[in-house]
C-alpha cells in the first residue's frame, strides 16, 4: 500500500470521525447526567435532510444551524414525554429513532418525488493551509479539512474544559455519581438531566448535518447508517470523556475509512469482510474496555468492604 493510499484513509478517518465526535461529545453530557438518549440516530437523520434542505436555499451556516433546532426540539419532545408525561426513557428514544427515520424519509419523498434528480448542495469548502498540506502522509489529512472539522476539535476542547472548571460540568458529574446527594446540595437533577439532553439533541443534529453538508452534499434515506448506535457505543468506549470519546470515533473513522479504501488495493477479500471489519472491531474493544471497567469496580467494592482487609493480612 503506498503512501498516497495511506494519506487517503488518514483523511478519510478524520472526516468519518467528526460527526461521531460531535455527537459523541453531545451524549458524554447526557450520560454523565445519568441519562441515556437512544433517539440520537433519529436526530441525526432527521438534522440531516434539514440541512440540505434549509441549505438549498438559505446556505450553509442556516443548514447546519437548522439541524442544530432540529435536534434540540426532539430533544425538548422527549424531555416533555419522559419529565412531564412519565413515560420511560429507553422506549421514548426508540421511539424519537423511529420517528426521525420515518419522517425524514417522508419528507425528503415529498421534496424529490421518485423519478427526479436529487438535490444536491455545496458542500463546507476544504482549507489550504500552504506548506503544511503538503506534508507527505499527514498534511492533508491534517491541514487540509474543512472548517467543520476543526469545529469538532474545538467542541472537544470546550467539552473538556466544561467539566473540568465550570459550575456546570460539576453538578454534571454529581448528578451522574449520586443525584440523591447532588440533591441534597442544592443541585436539581431533573433540571440537569434535561439541559444536558438539550445539548445531546443540538449536537446529534449538528452531527447530521455534518454528514450531508461536509463531504456528501445530498441526503439519502438511511444516510446515518446506524451512526447513531455506533455513537453509544463510543462513548461508552471513552468513558463518556471528551478524549476517550474523540479517540473513539478516531479509531472506528480509521476502521471504516480504511475497510472503504483496502477494496482497492492487492488484499484481495470479500466486500461483505470490509464493511463488517470496523463494527466488529469495535465491538471487540466495547467488550474488552467493558470487562476492564467492570473489574475496576469490583476491586474498588472488595476494597470497600468493612474487615475485608483484615482478612486478607496473614496471621
Amino acid at each position: 500500500m503506498s503512501i498516497e493510499l495511506w494519506a487517503s484513509i488518514l483523511a478519510g478517518a478524520i472526516v468519518l470521525a467528526t460527526p461521531l465526535v460531535i455527537a459523541g461529545l453531545g451524549e458524554g453530557f447526557v450520560e454523565r447526567a445519568g441519562r441515556l438518549n437512544l433517539g440520537i440516530e433519529g436526530m441525526m437523520i432527521l438534522g440531516a435532510f434539514v440541512a440540505v434542505f434549509v441549505a438549498s436555499f438559505a446556505g450553509l451556516v442556516a443548514g447546519l444551524v437548522a439541524a442544530m433546532l432540529t435536534g434540540l426540539v426532539l430533544a425538548a419532545l422527549m424531555n416533555l414525554v419522559v419529565y412531564r408525561l412519565g413515560a420511560n426513557e429507553i422506549v421514548v428514544g426508540l421511539a424519537i429513532t423511529m420517528l426521525g427515520l420515518g419522517l425524514s424519509t417522508y419528507l425528503y419523498q415529498l421534496w424529490v418525488p421518485a423519478g427526479q434528480t436529487n438535490v444536491s448542495v455545496p458542500t463546507a469548502p476544504k482549507l489550504d493551509l500552504g506548506i503544511l498540506t503538503d506534508i507527505p502522509l499527514i498534511g492533508p489529512a491534517l491541514f487540509g479539512q474543512s472548517p467543520l472539522v476543526y469545529g469538532a476539535l474545538v467542541l472537544a476542547i470546550a467539552a473538556w474544559a466544561v467539566f473540568r472548571f465550570t459550575r456546570f460540568g460539576l453538578q454534571v458529574r454529581a448528578v451522574g455519581a449520586d443525584p440523591t446527594s447532588a440533591a441534597l446540595r442544592g443541585v436539581r437533577p431533573r433540571q440537569i438531566g434535561a439541559q444536558t439532553l438539550l445539548i445531546g439533541g443540538a449536537l446529534a443534529g449538528l452531527a447530521g448535518s455534518v454528514i450531508t453538508l461536509g463531504s456528501i452534499g445530498a441526503f439519502s434515506p438511511d444516510i446515518t447508517a446506524g451512526r447513531g448506535y455506533i455513537v453509544l457505543a463510543i462513548v461508552i468506549m471513552g468513558r463518556m470523556t471528551p478524549v476517550g470519546i474523540a479517540i473513539g470515533a478516531l479509531l472506528f473513522g480509521f476502521l471504516q475509512s480504511f475497510s472503504l479504501l483496502a477494496q482497492s488495493t492487492a488484499i484481495q477479500l470479500p466486500s461483505e469482510l470490509y464493511q463488517t471489519f470496523p463494527y466488529a472491531i469495535t465491538l471487540i474493544v466495547l467488550v474488552l474496555t467493558s470487562r476492564a471497567a467492570l473489574r475496576r469496580h469490583l476491586g474498588r467494592h472488595v476494597r470497600s468492604k468493612p474487615g475485608r482487609t483484615q482478612s486478607l493480612t496473614p496471621a
